[in-house]
């Protein structure tokens, strides 16, 4: 279950078990969809954002419409509702990625530092589905889980002050996509053609959700220029798929 802890006056944060894991991650999206599943039904009002960590979950509420005791009790009562189980599917999308040197700017390191060729960073790094915990950071950076062990790399000594958007890296155990250019300080070992992050588009702006699935494809430099003006023409065909997790 998850412990409540205030955060502020209009804002509770539901803690669950602190550890980094699908299945924890399973049940705070789990906790989330059921509040939202009550806000649509009208069984609470008064919730005004949900933000989803990987244990743990962020309410705004307006105490002008609800009251903290309400929540309080509505909180409690949803427990019941919520079993602690790993996904079984869910929605899986394809990211072309280019390993080229001119995009990763730390391919060199990388493969160095796990004493690996760049032909098996590649095979090891496109191999997993790996589940997307969170959002944060930036607007729309995916915070990824199923890095496999033999491409864990410390992160820059000193941060970059620019890395394009699109840009990959690895900093310890983890990978994600740069959405927009940003200073950062993560090992840049490719870049996708594709836009993580579209602010002209006002109603699903992010090109992930926490719990979707994620698996790279390797392109060449060509197939990445090709792929990158269809995306400017809004012509590009995402691969979208259900993936069974078992």
């Amino acid at each position: 279950m998850f412990s409540v802890h205030f955060s502020g006056s209009k804002a509770l944060l539901l803690r669950f078990k602190q550890e980094i894991s699908p299945k924890i991650n399973a049940y705070v999206l789990s906790t989330e969809q059921r509040i939202q599943k009550a806000l649509k039904e009208g069984e609470i009002y008064g919730i005004d954002e949900l933000v989803s960590a990987y244990a743990s979950l962020l309410i705004y509420f307006n105490p002008c419409v609800l009251s903290l005791n309400s929540l309080l009790d509505f909180l409690e009562k949803i427990k019941k509702d919520i079993k602690l189980t790993e996904q079984s599917s869910s929605l899986c999308i394809e990211v072309p990625l280019c390993y080229d040197e001119e995009f990763g700017l730390d391919l060199e390191f990388v493969c160095k530092h796990n004493q690996i060729s760049k032909e098996e960073l590649i095979s090891l790094h496109t191999k997993p589905y790996y589940l997307v915990f969170m959002l944060g950071f930036m607007a729309g950076f995916p915070y990824l889980g199923g890095l496999d062990e033999r491409l864990f790399t410390p992160r820059l000594s000193s941060p970059r002050t620019k890395i394009e958007a699109g840009s990959v890296g690895i900093a310890d155990k983890q990978t994600g996509v740069y959405p927009i250019s940003s200073p950062g300080g993560w090992q840049i070992i490719a870049r996708t053609p594709l836009e993580f992050f579209d602010k002209e588009d006002e109603k699903n702006p992010t090109l992930l959700k926490a719990g979707m699935f994620l698996k790279f494809k390797a392109i060449s430099k060509d197939e990445f220029f090709k792929i990158q003006e269809q995306v400017a023409k809004k012509v590009y065909q995402k691969e979208i798929y259900e993936y069974k997790n078992h």
